[in-house]
């Protein structure tokens, strides 16, 4: 498939957004030649991925309240998933691929990681762990290896999200800090070095990588062969990798579409060329443009190239 230029849209601060989304969908201002006309059975062809479960109920709602009252076959409807969410629609959108270990239980982890905390205790030199009370949680019982493996998972969640790399963590501390550093880095061999193998008896994959690989394979099926309906992607800024690479190819599929939540178009360019750059504060990191300004790079789409639906605020107007 030859790509299309990217479509994506905004819906601005203060317009209710998923009403936005619906109203603009139906009269065809988010996928050109696709509106509802006198055909509410057209509903059917499109499929909107939204950020979560609850999202999801609450557009059917708007979409069965705009049909007002004509029989109509609903969009389907999906839910990205966010934080607190998993992911199960991928189980149905797209089989797994037949090399993908499930995921592994998230009490059976815990229970798993247990015993491995418990068992980096009792290998640390009684003078290391005297030399560092102050400054590492040392499990000295059952309960507390278990908060530490609680936390070792999050840890590990959030870096296969991210898709950092773990192997670039021993250069990232400062000479004077190297002892203090070199025990927290034996700690995480942990999960460099024996979860791996652990995972690989089970047969078991990480939550979180499972998930982004699940996510990968349906920006693959899209790209591979695109539907003929309107697929399109509102309310998520993209935040994990996967998730961007996914909302890019919708982008550009000949009949996808974006639509963000929120984007500023009124921040000045200087400011907004600054959230883009390297060796920005860290400041910038919390800006709530910021992941927008990411997602907009990964998408190649520039912010002036972003079409706005839905009418703003008075109080939105007037600051324009």
């Amino acid at each position: 498939m030859s790509a299309s230029a990217p479509r994506v849209y905004s819906i601005p601060p203060g317009a209710p957004f998923l009403l936005t989304l619906a109203q603009a969908l139906l009269g065809g201002r988010v996928v050109p030649g696709f509106a509802l006309g006198d055909d509410p059975m057209r509903l059917a062809d499109a499929t909107i991925f939204v950020p979560t479960r609850r999202a999801a109920r609450e557009l059917r709602s708007i979409f069965a309240g705009l049909a007002d009252g004509r029989a109509a076959i609903l969009p389907t409807i999906l839910p990205l998933g966010d934080v607190d969410e998993d992911a199960a629609w991928f189980d149905t959108a797209v089989p797994p691929p037949d090399a993908l270990d499930p995921p592994i239980d998230a009490l059976e982890r815990l229970l798993l990681l247990t015993p491995l905390v418990q068992a980096w205790k009792r290998r640390l030199p009684a003078h290391v762990a005297e030399m560092f009370a102050e400054d590492i949680v040392v499990p000295a019982s059952s309960a507390e290896a278990i908060w530490l493996a609680r936390d070792l998972a999050d840890l590990m969640d959030e870096i296969e999200r991210e898709e950092a790399d773990w192997q670039g963590l021993g250069g990232l501390v400062k000479e004077e800090l190297a002892a203090w550093w070199q025990v927290t880095l034996d700690f995480l061999q942990i999960v460099t070095g024996l979860w791996p193998d652990a995972l690989g008896e089970l047969k078991r994959s990480n939550p979180a990588a499972h998930r982004s690989r699940l996510i990968d394979a349906e920006t693959e099926r899209l790209m591979r062969a695109p539907p003929a309906g309107p697929v399109i992607a509102a309310g998520s800024t993209g935040s994990i990798p996967a998730t961007a690479r996914l909302l890019a190819a919708i982008a550009r599929l000949p009949n996808g579409a974006v639509v963000l939540p929120g984007l500023d178009t009124d921040l000045d360019a200087a400011a907004w060329d600054m959230l883009g750059e390297a060796d920005a504060a860290p400041s910038v990191y919390g800006h709530p443009q910021f992941g927008l300004h990411r997602l907009l790079g990964a998408i190649g789409v520039a912010r002036g190239d972003v079409t706005e639906l839905g009418a703003r605020t008075a109080e939105l107007g007037a600051r324009a």
